[in-house]
């Protein structure tokens, strides 16, 4: 069904999800958007063993970028992920809830679609 290039990304934003949408389509990746966090996880759960990579915000309602990782390793602990916000990252408050998560990657808006992909291609 999907190649070893495909990617989940999870943004509330519309315009952010298309935006990554469709420059990892142009560079060859199978992408599948989503601005719901409970929906994509849904997605997610009936097709895991398909990605190699999922991309998601940190702060979005209903379940934030934290839990959204949180919960696609419990379904496949070997997935790669990558989390990317407006804030700042590297506070402590943030420190707590990363060292169990074991992020792959992390990327601060506004984002560089050149080194998006590239942390994206270095990553699937």
């Amino acid at each position: 069904m999907v190649s070893n290039k495909t990617v989940l990304v999870l943004d509330d934003e519309f315009d952010i999800v298309a935006l990554l949408k469709q420059s990892l389509q142009r560079h060859g990746y199978h992408v599948f958007g989503f601005t719901d966090p409970l929906l994509a996880l849904e997605h997610f759960m009936l097709n895991s063993k398909g990605y190699s990579l999922v991309i998601s915000d940190v702060r979005m309602p209903a379940m934030s970028g934290f839990e959204f990782i949180k919960r696609t390793r419990e379904i496949l602990p070997s997935i790669k992920v990558f989390l990317m916000s407006a804030f700042d990252i590297n506070d402590s408050q943030y420190s707590k809830i990363l060292s169990p998560l074991k992020i792959d990657g992390y990327i601060q808006k506004p984002i560089s679609l050149k080194e998006m992909i590239h942390i994206v291609k270095r990553m699937s």
